[in-house]
């Protein structure tokens, strides 16, 4: 992840604004080579080592994140970088960085308009186009926001700023016209500022924490009235001394300012009243806004005035003609990214309908029966008890029936393609259900800004089949449409109410088909759940596809010291710490709830939101009832990624929606502890590490580390703590044979536990990201390892996910061997490295090197295994996990012992065999005990997971009493292997690399 400059760098510049003038000695530089773009950087320190230049858009060069373009050379200015350009190129977007410290922050770019060359000043987010002269510095930076408006009257600013009596003023312009001169700022009007004693108050303090040092300034009580005047234009402050000295100048941070001016929770959006359309739009800083309004087409375009009120709403009632139509917003603002008044035309930010490829928004009804499939209204949900009982599928919308040929050609990759209840796809997702499968979790179909919808545009890759399958030919071809076919994985949201367009048979259908796959699915006896990606957006600023930023610039995103956008999310991250981006978030997950019936919805980057936002989130969905709002909000389970990285780290924004500080929270997030621990290694390294299910000292690889009987043990223990449901305050017997809690065990210096109940915890072994489960035990086994053993691997680590307290979620096609030929980011790899074959006859390994610009350091490692066709399952070796994952899905839902609700229940139902010093490595025996009722068939169930490279046999007095048996599905299971385990008194004898559970009534 791209992570914001460091303050350090920032402040080794005094923030400088330089003036361009005539290069000089340009001569004296080499020429731009034809078919290229220069970009220049210069740092005051003269210290360039490490700097490097990520760059993407019309560059013919591919580089990742961790390996930027190394610097051509120096020159007169600086360090340059010559990049490679496609012919007819039109933009070069690039990043200056040293590792995560990206310098002066924000994305940057050169348009070929402006000439083939950048000049970049280090901490001075202008790209210059004409060589500047940096030895012309002027105190202060209009460019940048250092000031914070926090409410219709406090500001913070640097201590600095007011030390020695110095006299601020709050300077601002409709016109935009603020000009900074050596002495301060000319132009527009001005406020006189006073400080405040004490400076930030505890409550701003707990608001803003990173703001905790700042010094506080006030608008004067007789001038407040001119703050929301003042809004509406430029802001800038500028601090002088007594005697007339400039101290500093800079921009404002508006966000707090118009929480506690212009918070509104009325219509927001399209609303209909007796069959007449309204539009309201929050644009609080917008000096004026107007209504596109087109035919259906987008012509014969109107432009009709808006009606403002006091919380910065602008509104416009139609009439019932008004319906099919097309509409855009004209917005007058003053854009911070460019300094400058903007008239911006802007989608509706609430579009719940949209043009091809999201051009205008469109005035639809939702509660049309046009727009619904035939029994919508009165479609019932599969059942579920308890959110505990889920079990989740994760699918990309696109790989679930594009390579599917039962599928009518039309309909793959499409929203439709879930209705033909008679393919592969639907077959297969069917006999999950039935096995006992609860959930299919979809990756993003919110409208998305990196898809064409126009099919008749789409690029698609000649036929790779008959090359090698250790060749780079694939990846190459791949590469060359990656920007121009179908396929993203759609982490890029443009318009978050909309569906996207290029998933629909017919986009000006999309919600209709949208409603019909949801209707499909449920009928088919699985819930749905949506990715939704609510901490950033597509682009910023005035970018084409930037909305939020566009109506209401520097509120939406998230900003940092100097009031550029943040992305260490990818790009352009949101704020839903601020009020209306938050009401957006909810607005959002209310829509798919009612609207679209969704039962579910996982938040991607969930740490990058704050806790308080998770709880609004909870509190909306539990509000909406079937009576009032056809949904129990109350059964919409909430889960996300809650990772901590990035500007929110260490709760520097406030407490955010972590691993940690979710506890309580009843909303689950993903066990990264389990997944380590179950196939070794890490996404960041490790590539060869063993875990318990992939041979961890039982089928060693050859590798020194693999051997580490210490480590096993290690994760054996976490592997305990993660079968609880990875519980913060479970007791256990550890690896030393100490009484410790879930917390206590350690992960990589964090606690292993962390849940207050088992629903917290996303017990996973392979998702979306990274590598697939079977690429990664194809790295970790044994090169000489039959198929057969590997197939057991990959069992093994998917039973471990399945009879564990907590939530089992699993990446579409763990179940078939699934392979991406290593690619550890597909996100944009297309059909041919994403493929999914539901008949099990091509697992998708061998399909050629995965594509150079995030895997070609480790292609000498991937060709020999790619170019071995014994690593190469059969449809055999396919099916046989098909079945055992089948199986070990019918066993968990056999019994409730396999569910529990609370962490009470588990501390008492369940407890580990096998532990402390003399355990066997290797195996991990858990006991489940409880009542027998309706529900329960079984007192005990005893689950054995055998992760050596041979048969254990478990002897312990407590066993005897049970009077165990194999379980009936075991019994009878698809695997000769399984089979033998056996019960005998006291010892239960299990085979290498296998799962087998054991009843006792």
């Amino acid at each position: 992840m791209k992570r914001p400059v460091t303050l350090l760098t920032v402040a080794l510049l005094a923030a400088a604004t330089i003036a361009p003038t005539a290069a000089t000695a340009q001569a004296a530089d080499p020429a731009v080579p034809a078919g290229y773009a220069r970009v220049n950087y210069y740092r005051p320190d003269g210290n360039y080592q490490g700097w490097g230049l990520h760059v993407w858009e019309d560059t013919t060069a591919q580089v990742e994140w961790t390996k930027p373009l190394p610097q051509t050379g120096k020159n007169s200015f600086g360090a340059y970088w010559d990049v490679p350009m496609k012919e007819g190129w039109q933009k070069l977007n690039f990043i200056v960085h040293q590792g995560d410290n990206k310098d002066p922050g924000p994305d940057q770019s050169l348009p070929a308009s402006a000439g083939n060359q950048a000049w970049i000043i280090s901490g001075d987010s202008k790209v210059y186009t004409q060589k500047p002269d940096v030895t012309a510095q002027q105190i202060g930076d209009l460019s940048k926001a250092q000031a914070h408006f926090l409410t219709r009257s406090l500001i913070a600013v640097k201590p600095e700023l007011v030390a020695n009596g110095a006299l601020l003023n709050l300077h601002y312009s409709p016109a935009g016209d603020l000009k900074l001169t050596a002495t301060g700022i000319t132009g527009g009007q001005s406020l006189p500022l006073i400080p405040v004693e004490g400076g930030m108050t505890a409550a701003l303090k707990a608001k803003y924490p990173y703001l905790s040092g700042y010094a506080l300034v006030s608008v004067r009580p007789e001038e407040a009235a001119q703050v929301p005047e003042a809004l509406r234009g430029q802001l800038a402050l500028d601090s002088v001394t007594p005697a007339g000295k400039l101290v500093d100048a800079t921009s404002l941070q508006v966000p707090g300012v118009l929480d506690d001016l212009y918070s509104y929770t009325g219509p927001l959006g399209l609303t209909w009243t007796a069959g007449k359309p309204s539009l309201s739009l929050w644009a609080p800083t917008a000096q004026s806004v107007q209504l596109r309004l087109s035919d259906a087409a987008g012509t014969g375009e109107q432009t009709l005035p808006m009606t403002r009120n006091a919380q910065g709403v602008w509104s416009i009632a139609g009439d019932a003609s008004w319906k099919g139509r097309s509409y855009r917003y004209e917005v007058k603002v003053y854009a911070p990214s460019t300094g400058k008044v903007e008239t911006n035309l802007v989608t509706d930010p609430y579009s719940v309908a949209l043009t091809l490829n999201s051009e205008r928004s469109v005035i639809a009804d939702l509660s049309d029966a046009a727009q619904k499939p035939a029994g919508w209204d009165a479609l019932k949900k599969p059942a579920l008890a308890s959110v505990n009982d889920l079990s989740i599928y994760e699918l990309h919308l696109r790989d679930f029936s594009a390579s599917d040929p039962t599928v009518p050609a039309a309909q793959r990759g499409t929203y439709l393609a879930f209705t033909q209840v008679n393919s592969s796809g639907m077959q297969h997702l069917r006999a999950l259900a039935t096995a006992g499968l609860k959930a299919v979790h979809l990756l993003p179909t919110f409208d998305i800004a990196t898809i064409e919808e126009n099919r008749a545009k789409w690029k698609a890759t000649p036929d790779l089949s008959k090359l090698p399958p250790d060749s780079d030919q694939q990846q190459a071809a791949v590469a060359a449409v990656r920007d121009q076919d179908a396929y993203n994985w759609g982490y890029d949201p443009y318009h978050y109410l909309t569906p996207e367009g290029s998933y629909a048979v017919n986009p000006d259908q999309r919600t209709r088909e949208y409603r019909q796959m949801v209707m499909s699915l449920n009928q088919a006896g699985l819930r749905v759940i949506q990715d939704v990606v609510f901490n950033h957006t597509a682009a910023s600023g005035e970018a084409s596809t930037s909305v939020l930023d566009r109506i209401v610039p520097g509120y939406y995103q998230r900003l940092n010291l100097d009031g550029a956008v943040e992305n260490s999310t990818c790009c352009s991250n949101t704020a839903t710490e601020h009020t209306m981006m938050r009401r957006l978030m909810l607005d959002t997950l209310r829509l798919y709830a009612t609207q679209y019936k969704i039962d579910g919805f996982r938040f991607d980057l969930m740490g990058h939101h704050m806790v308080a936002d998770m709880q609004a989130a909870r509190q909306m969905l539990d509000s909406l009832t079937v009576q009032k709002d056809g949904v129990d909000g109350k059964r919409i389970y909430l889960y996300g990624e809650g990772w901590d990285f990035g500007e929110v780290q260490g709760n520097k924004r406030g407490k955010n929606a972590t691993q940690i500080n979710m506890y309580g929270q009843g909303i689950g997030t993903f066990n990264d502890r389990i997944r380590d621990a179950v196939r070794g290694g890490n996404p960041f390294g490790g590539l060869q590490d063993q875990g318990f299910a992939t041979g961890l000292v039982g089928v060693p690889n050859g590798q020194k580390q693999n051997t580490d009987v210490a480590r096993l043990l290690h994760l054996s223990d976490q592997l305990r703590v993660g079968l609880t449901g990875n519980l913060r305050d479970y007791r256990l017997t550890d690896m030393t044979g100490k009484t410790v809690t879930g917390a206590q065990v350690d992960y990589n210096g964090a606690p292993t536990g962390y849940a207050a109940s088992p629903q917290e915890s996303i017990n996973y072994a392979s998702a979306h990201d990274n590598q697939t489960l079977f690429d990664a035990v194809t790295l970790k086994a044994p090169l000489n390892a039959p198929e057969a053993t590997r197939v057991r691997m990959q069992d093994l680590a998917n039973s471990l996910i399945l009879l564990g307290q907590g939530i089992p979620f699993f990446q579409a096609g763990d179940d078939l061997l699934r392979s991406k030929s290593f690619d550890t980011d597909s996100y944009n790899s297309g059909d041919w490295f994403n493929t999914l074959d539901w008949t099990g006859k091509d697992n998708g390994f061998g399909h050629g090197l995965p594509p150079a610009d995030k895997n070609k350091d480790n292609w000498p490692l991937y060709k020999t295994l790619l170019g071995n066709p014994a690593l190469k399952p059969s449809a055999q070796d396919t099916q046989r996990a098909t079945q055992h994952f089948q199986e070990m899905l019918r066993v968990r839902y056999s019994t409730p012992l396999f569910r529990m609700q609370t962490a009470q229940q588990v501390q008492q139902g369940l407890s580990f065999l096998n532990t402390g010093p003399q355990q066997t490595p290797g195996v991990i025996v858990m006991r489940l005990t409880g009542a027998v009722n309706a529900q329960n068939p079984y007192r005990n169930v005893v689950v054995v997971f055998n992760g050596s490279g041979q048969t254990t046999s478990v002897k312990d007095p407590a066993l005897a009493p049970l009077k165990l048996s194999l379980h009936p599905v075991l019994a009878q299971s698809s695997d000769p292997v399984v089979r033998q385990s056996k019960a005998t008194g006291n010892t239960l004898s299990v085979p290498a690399l296998t799962t087998a559970v054991f009843v006792g009534k």
